[in-house]
């Protein structure tokens, strides 16, 4: 079963993206079922239909614009669901059984694995200025998230982890004040700690008593702090870093680059997931360089400041292209300058709605 909500309050996808979600998860749970009750035939393949249809539901899931999306899957209970990326390629599938999803377009941002009955999948749009592509965050309600901190967007993520009527969308996420005598809930599978502080995981640090009996590969966590995200992985009793990563946004509310961080258990799954959308960027800022110099002779855009406005523009996003490349081909250490571009054409958009002249986007 497939259930399916927009963050807007009603079902806003185009009938076709509708018809694949729910047959595709129909299909699913006959298929999960069929590879329980038949294990010893065919298991390869049924795993391999298994792996396309799950395939075509993160598709239309990525393709529904701020959509939280439910997935019951049963059948896939005593099944291991793995996700990997690298050079910009994200592979996913049931572990050991059939060939796997590879994805070499949607940024994809999960845990290394996941058993459940259920999976949760939910997409945010990424802006830079304009919206580049949408986000996909897969997890499910086997993960207990632990947030640290009293950060505005601790207050957010408690609100979008809440079951919405419609949907039935529901996150394990709890909030602590001291992380030290912090204590796992029970059934969980998983724990990923979100240090909002940037100070209560730290390199060589004690992992919290409640979770060092735990496996390695069952806890992580991020530390935000200054516009960036460290990654950690438990090793024994105590965090090792994997390494600290700029997050390329403008910010703001549902900020996409900020929930890839948390959803994703490591590094290396977070940069590959960013560097799919700054080649997808490359591309959809030539085509707004393009429009940028047909605007200027647009209905509209001599009358009063607007030639004034538009006579910067040109320049300033063929430099966020040039930008744009280079983020892409040589992500991350060519992408700072590409923030404060977006920014700047941000900023300059706003002023061309305010002068009533036509907008960028």
């Amino acid at each position: 079963m497939v259930r399916i909500f927009s963050q807007r309050g009603q079902l806003d996808l185009p009938f076709n993206w509708i018809y694949v979600l729910i047959a595709g998860g129909v299909i699913l749970l006959f298929f999960v079922g069929v590879v329980v009750k038949q294990k010893d035939v065919a298991t390869q393949q049924l795993g391999t239909d298994v792996n396309q249809i799950l395939s075509s539901i993160a598709t239309a899931a990525a393709a529904a614009e701020s959509t939280k999306v439910v997935v019951e899957t049963s059948g896939l209970a005593d099944e291991t669901l793995y996700f990997e990326c690298r050079n910009a390629q994200t592979e996913y599938g049931i572990k050991s059984k059939g060939s796997p999803v590879t994805d070499p377009i949607i940024p994809i941002f999960a845990p290394a694995e996941i058993n459940s009955k259920e999976l949760l999948l939910w997409s945010l749009p990424y802006f830079l200025p304009y919206k580049v592509t949408d986000f996909l965050y897969i997890t499910s309600p086997t993960i207990q998230y632990i947030l640290v901190g009293n950060d505005a967007r601790v207050q957010e993520f408690l609100k979008e982890s809440k079951s919405s009527e419609q949907a039935k969308f529901v996150l394990s996420v709890t909030k602590t004040a001291d992380l030290a005598s912090f204590s796992p809930q029970k059934g969980k599978q998983s724990f990923r700690i979100i240090d909002y502080t940037g100070l209560a995981v730290q390199p060589g640090g004690i992992v919290p008593a409640g979770l060092q009996k735990l496996e390695n590969r069952q806890v992580s966590a991020v530390t935000f702090s200054g516009g960036a995200a460290t990654f950690f992985v438990k090793k024994g009793t105590a965090w090792q870093s994997e390494g600290t990563t700029i997050l390329f946004s403008l910010g703001g509310d549902l900020d996409a680059v900020h929930y890839a961080a948390v959803f994703s258990d490591h590094k290396d799954m977070f940069e590959c997931g960013m560097q799919k959308a700054f080649q997808r960027l490359k591309y959809v800022s030539d085509v707004y360089e393009k429009k940028g110099l047909a605007l200027e002779n647009s209905p509209g855009a001599q009358d009063g400041n607007c030639p004034v406005l538009f006579s910067g523009l040109p320049w300033l996003l063929l430099a966020h292209q040039g930008d744009s490349t280079l983020c892409s081909d040589f992500y991350p250490e060519n992408c700072v300058s590409l923030v404060q571009k977006s920014g700047e054409i941000r900023s300059l958009n706003q002023q061309l709605f305010s002068a009533n002249c036509p907008p960028l986007y």
